[in-house]
């Protein structure tokens, strides 16, 4: 029983510091994303003659998904999907693989993903997935409000 509460103790501590120090190398693009520019087999797909006369309407959206994998790229009523898989290369450039129904994205694409500060609490993203003929450039803007403890009140809830 000794050797049992031993064994449970330290594979307990062993995990608790693989969590604690793991560091991934996989950069995370999920989320929602408002796109810059996109060249499909090169012809302009966004932004539109009829995008650039609504400035800052679009309802053009890049929607990546880390759970299957996946990169959504919705046009209104028309979605183009494809599977994708980031691979780090030796001199710290990433590559990432689609695969797809559109033909223009199926193959390997470089991937470079730029972080502008426009403060100290929002900042920008601005990734592009760019190959000879095809390029979709995105963006999303992220603001971190600084943590601010409740103050407890005395005979509230």
């Amino acid at each position: 029983m000794k050797t049992i509460k031993i064994i449970i103790i330290s594979f307990v501590l062993i995990s608790l510091f693989i969590l604690a120090f793991y560091k991934t190398d996989k950069i995370s693009i999920e989320g929602t994303w408002s796109p810059e520019k996109i060249i499909l087999n090169e012809q302009i797909i966004f932004p539109s003659k009829i995008d650039s006369l609504f400035f800052g309407v679009s309802a053009t959206t890049i929607i990546i998904s880390d759970w299957n994998d996946s990169l959504y790229l919705i046009d209104g009523n028309e979605r183009i999907g494809s599977q994708f898989m980031i691979e780090r290369k030796s001199d710290n450039k990433h590559l990432i693989h689609l695969s797809s129904k559109q033909k223009a994205l199926n193959g390997t694409f470089n991937l470079n993903v730029d972080t502008l500060f426009i403060d100290e609490l929002t900042y920008e993203i601005r990734v592009e997935i760019e190959s000879k003929s095809s390029l979709l450039a995105f963006k999303r803007k992220v603001s971190t409000m600084p943590w601010k403890p409740k103050y407890s009140v005395r005979g509230l809830p």
